[in-house]
């Protein structure tokens, strides 16, 4: 509007200077297709911003989607990485757990392998005692992991006494014969009392009654030819029964002397290194 009023002032002040008409009508020509091409070139302005407009938003769009996704990876990363922590020290776990699994199957099979060797030597030894064992001279059993060869009192002593009456002496004889062909073996020769108190006025206590005993045993079997180095005497008076003291026949079966074949250091539990730091 503004522009048209400036055009009809304009060739109204060169009609009014005396301008021939024909330059006039060029003048106005000229102005007017000025206005077309300022009215196109606004309106083509207006076409570009707003497609301009359209491709920054789209940009802006597309921008703010990237910045989501790359979160969403950033998160997805950091959960990655703590399930990888996780894997690896699960996986370290597991194969620390694995480690002490072979060690302790290393430990049963080293275990059972001595197992099966001492009851190889068990077996042997009791086939070799069998006709002793037939006889009523004395009993083989495992009692708490151990070979016991078991001989009741009445056989080798006389009540209240620890002279070794004759039948005791020909047992302990062949007892001996075979004992000597046993090789890396301790034997404990223990004697064991019922709990009826002691009426002989030699020993004041069970106590000294059985380690008398043992003692006249370990004796003995020495002068059969069983290496001394291999034999050692303990008492236990009452308190080791296999039976009850009730009874009078279940109380006999506490009156024995026991030859029990003592571990040798390699078939005990191994300890571990560090048990005794800082002590």
């Amino acid at each position: 509007m503004q522009k048209t009023l400036v055009a009809l002032i304009a060739a109204s002040l060169f009609v009014g200077c005396g301008v021939p008409k024909d330059e006039h009508e060029a003048m106005l020509r000229d102005m007017e297709n000025t206005k077309v091409a300022l009215a196109t070139t606004e309106r083509e302005k207006a076409e570009v911003e707003e497609e301009l407009r359209g491709q920054i938003e789209t940009l802006e769009a597309r921008i703010a989607k990237l910045e989501n996704d790359k979160l969403a990876l950033e998160t997805e990363l950091s959960e990655a990485r703590g399930d990888l922590d996780l894997y690896e020290s699960r996986a370290g776990g597991l194969e620390e757990a694995l480690e002490a699994s072979r060690a302790e199957l290393d430990e049963l099979r080293r275990a059972r392998a001595q197992t099966e060797e001492r009851l190889k030597e068990y077996r042997n030894l009791a086939s070799r005692l069998a006709s002793m064992v037939e006889s009523g001279q004395l009993t083989v059993k495992i009692r708490e992991g151990r070979m016991v060869i078991e001989l009741a009192d009445n056989i080798l002593f006389d009540s209240g006494r620890t002279d070794i009456k004759e039948d005791g002496r020909m047992a302990l004889q062949e007892l001996a014969a075979v004992l000597q062909e046993v090789d890396d073996r301790n034997f404990l020769v223990a004697g064991h009392t019922d709990n009826v108190p002691i009426s002989s006025g030699r020993f004041s206590s069970n106590w000294e009654l059985s380690t008398a005993r043992a003692v006249e045993v370990v004796k003995y079997l020495q002068e059969q030819g069983v290496d001394p180095t291999n034999l050692a005497a303990a008492g236990y008076g009452e308190f080791d029964p296999v039976a009850d003291n009730e009874d009078r026949e279940t109380r006999a079966l506490n009156r024995r002397i026991e030859i029990i074949l003592m571990p040798n250091i390699e078939e005990l539990p191994s300890v571990p290194d560090d048990v005794f730091e800082g002590s």
